[in-house]
């Protein structure tokens, strides 16, 4: 089964993006749990395609929800110029807070909360983004 939702661009449209994720989570037999942790790693991937890929300019985002088996996964699709978070190195997180860079934590939240984080570009050069999580399914909800 499949979800999805298309929307504009902009920081006022996160939450519709995020209640939008935690219903289709839950209905798909994902936990509170699962989908918090889809919700954090979404929305710091979405805001960073707001606010450096669209450079807060119109864009939008195309949201995707899909069971498979036991598994969740999560598809975000935007025409911002191509950005591929994988190849954003680890953060050192074993250094001091006050010696540690600013920001670049995002993508390495985004890797803990998920099992899998996969980039593409799609063959009419859309930025594709999935996000997986391993046997998180129950029964979905109605």
């Amino acid at each position: 089964m499949l979800q999805s939702t298309y929307s504009s661009a902009t920081i006022r449209d996160l939450n519709d993006i995020r209640e939008f994720l935690e219903q289709a989570t839950l209905s798909l037999g994902g936990d509170e749990d699962v989908a918090g942790d889809f919700v954090l790693a979404v929305n710091e991937a979405v805001t960073n395609t707001l606010l450096h890929g669209y450079n807060e300019q119109p864009g939008y985002v195309v949201v995707s929800v899909e069971a498979e088996g036991g598994d969740l996964l999560v598809r975000l699709i935007d025409g911002a110029p191509h950005f591929d978070p994988t190849t954003v190195p680890p953060p050192d997180i074993s250094l001091p807070l006050e010696e540690r860079p600013l920001g670049g934590l995002g993508v390495h939240m985004m890797r803990r909360l998920t099992d899998e984080l996969n980039y593409s570009v799609s063959k009419d050069g859309l930025n594709q983004l999935t996000f997986l999580k391993r046997g998180v399914l129950g029964v979905p909800q109605p």
